[in-house]
């Protein structure tokens, strides 16, 4: 009994990991289907029914992973967040050259335009709500620490190495966040607004502030 004991535990675990993965995977789709739907008719008019309809699943399901509505409406906003800052988290760990970090950022936010849509018209749509405010309010400070300190940090580097310009890292940091913000805000209230092109032409103007002269300029 003892010599099968470490294969039985393996082939449980082996059962076990696929199953968790099906269910992260679940869990990961009713947190963006509601999101999208709370984005488009907000968080009041969205019922569970809604959102497990969206999906096509039973709604009990969804009582499986959340609470309920406002647990579901938490981790969505949550979900959107980290996958974000994951994006970025994935390029730093294999490219630290400071203006292609920038760069990276500015490409994340093209790249997750729509769920960052989204969460945005979510806040604003919900940050006054006194069920919401307290917990929105820290995934707010904690994207927007994290979105400054990703930038500053570049700049900063940036700077020691040379290669832009003496700046108020912090300053252009937060001014580079706000930016984007209203890029965001206006793909939102502008059905033809190009994220894109807007996020290019910020990454210019950002670099004709930041890049160093040459010495032959």
């Amino acid at each position: 009994m003892t010599m099968h004991q470490p294969t039985i535990q393996g082939a449980r675990r082996e059962r076990r990991a696929p199953a968790d993965r099906r269910g992260a995977s679940r869990a990961t789709d009713l947190k963006e289907a509601a999101l999208a739907l709370f984005a488009e008719r907000g968080y009041a008019s969205v019922t569970i029914k809604d959102i497990a309809g969206a999906l096509g699943v039973n709604s009990a399901l969804i009582y499986y992973y959340f609470k309920n509505k406002e647990d579901l409406f938490h981790a969505a906003i949550d979900h959107a967040v980290d996958r974000a800052l994951e994006s970025h988290a994935a390029l730093a760990a294999t490219h630290d050259e400071p203006k292609g970090l920038i760069r990276g950022w500015l490409r994340t936010n093209a790249e997750l335009a729509e769920p960052i849509r989204r969460l945005v018209k979510v806040m604003m749509d919900d940050a006054g709500a006194a069920a919401h405010q307290g917990r929105i309010a820290a995934t707010v400070a904690r994207f927007y620490a994290a979105e400054t300190a990703i930038l500053a940090d570049a700049i900063r580097a940036g700077i020691a190495g040379g290669r832009f310009r003496p700046v108020d890292a912090e300053a252009l940091a937060r001014f580079v966040s706000v930016h984007l913000d209203g890029i965001m805000v206006a793909a939102t209230v502008r059905p033809d607004f190009a994220v894109e092109a807007a996020i290019g032409e910020l990454e210019t103007l950002l670099w004709r502030e930041l890049d160093a002269p040459t010495e032959n300029a």
